[in-house]
C-alpha cells in the first residue's frame, strides 16, 4: 500500500481544492474526496494495472463529486465527456494555478491532450 499513500499523498490536495470549487464547501469536498479515496483503496490493484491509474483515480473523483451535486438534466453517454475533461482542465489550470504538465498529471492525460484542452495564450 506504499504506492497508494504516494499517490494519495501526491493528489489528494488538488482533488479537495477541485472538488471545494465545485461543491461550494470545503468540508462537504473533503468528506467527497475521502469517499473516492476509499473506493479507490478498494480496487488499488486493479487501478494500478490499469493503462492509467490517474484517469481511474480522477474518473472516481468525478463520479463522487457529480453523485454529491446531485442528477442531471442531461445525463452524458460517455464516461468522460471531451466537455467535462475541457471545463476540468480550465480549473485546474486557471482557478488552481497548476502547470499544463500537472493538469495531465492529476487528470492522467497525455501532455498533448492537455494542450488541446487548454485555450492558446493559456499554453
Amino acid at each position: 500500500m506504499t504506492a497508494f499513500a504516494a499517490f494519495r499523498e501526491r493528489y489528494y490536495e488538488h482533488y479537495v481544492q477541485y472538488a471545494a470549487l465545485r461543491l461550494g464547501a470545503y468540508v462537504s469536498a473533503e468528506e467527497v474526496v475521502a469517499a473516492a479515496f476509499t473506493e479507490l483503496a478498494v480496487s488499488w490493484t486493479v487501478v494500478l494495472g490499469s493503462s492509467g491509474p490517474a484517469a481511474v483515480a480522477w474518473d472516481i473523483l468525478h463520479d463522487h463529486i457529480e453523485q454529491a451535486l446531485g442528477p442531471v438534466q442531461f445525463p452524458c453517454p460517455s464516461r468522460r465527456p471531451a466537455r467535462s475533461l475541457h471545463l476540468d482542465a480550465q480549473v485546474l489550470h486557471r482557478r488552481l494555478q497548476l502547470s499544463s504538465a500537472r493538469v495531465a498529471e492529476v487528470l492522467g492525460l497525455a501532455a498533448e491532450e492537455v494542450f488541446r484542452l487548454l485555450p492558446h495564450p493559456e499554453r
